[in-house]
């Protein structure tokens, strides 16, 4: 007991505790209050903080001295996903023109939808104007619009034919073109701090088809039938598309559009991509 007693009494005697002030340098976003405790127990330093009473301030990034500027990958907007809607115009900037039958599409069963990851970005003016290249993949699909199209190519002509014998059994009626993209973007950040950044990039993107088929799903006397029809059918090898992209933070919209035809020229009607949608950046 008295062993016991006398290491108790040591153990309180060694324990402090005293109020001290605020640090001068502190994370950008939390300042600490005048209440913070701290206390030792032999040589183990402990720190309180009362969280009510906490509060934030805003930071100028532009002047504050500590090393907490953000990553330039907080402050470049390529990687992540975009999902769109493929719409076609014709050499006359009009939709629904066409009298190709397989250039005649669904806008509410084509979309698209891209994987961008990799990016670069380049400062050119601090944060605040820079130029961002990257990686991405797309897989952009065109629903045909009326029956059953089958899709061929000959080897100076695209065309369609509707197979009238399932008008009213199929599914799914999709070209899918699948392409690998770089970017070459102009990026305006109009805030360092990537919490409250709006930002709008201008710039191009380069495509090279990888693949491409048509995917047919109907019903048939044997039940549903699900097949891909896979060939190269005329489409252009590369695509070529200005791009304009706006967003807040990580969330944004941006439309795409070719200057360069889906088909090969002379080998089916003129017929230029616009691609609209949302972006979610990571």
């Amino acid at each position: 007991m008295l062993l016991a007693f006398a290491f108790t009494t040591a153990t309180i005697a060694g324990f402090g505790q005293e109020e001290v002030p605020v640090p001068e340098v502190m994370p950008p976003d939390v300042v600490e209050p005048t209440d913070t405790t701290r206390f030792n127990i032999g040589e183990t330093e402990f720190i309180i903080i009362d969280h009510d009473t906490a509060k934030t301030k805003d930071v100028d990034y532009d002047t504050c001295t500590w090393d907490v500027h953000p990553k330039k990958r907080d402050l470049t907007y390529w990687t992540g996903i975009d999902a769109g809607v493929n719409m076609l115009m014709d050499w006359h900037k009009t939709f629904d023109q066409f009298s190709s039958s397989h250039l005649q599409t669904d806008p509410a069963n084509s979309i698209s939808f891209s994987v961008n990851f990799l990016e670069q970005r380049i400062r050119i003016a601090k944060d605040y104007l820079g130029l961002v290249t990257g990686l991405g993949f797309t897989n952009s699909r065109y629903g045909f619009k009326d029956g059953l199209l089958h899709l061929n190519a000959t080897s100076d002509s695209t065309y369609g034919y509707i197979d009238t014998t399932l008008v009213s059994s199929y599914s799914t009626n999709q070209l899918r073109v699948n392409y690998f993209n770089v970017p070459l973007l102009l990026q305006i950040n109009l805030s360092k701090n990537p919490r409250k950044n709006f930002h709008v990039a201008l710039g191009v993107i380069g495509s090279v088809r990888m693949n491409s088929n048509v995917k047919y799903v109907y019903e048939s006397s044997i039940g549903e039938t699900k097949f891909k029809d896979k060939g190269r059918f005329n489409l252009s090898p590369f695509q070529a598309c200005a791009t304009a992209r706006v967003g807040f933070r990580d969330f944004g919209l941006f439309a795409n559009y070719h200057f360069l035809s889906l088909f090969e020229k002379g080998k089916s009607e003129a017929a230029y991509p616009l691609t609209f949608g949302a972006s979610f950046h990571f």
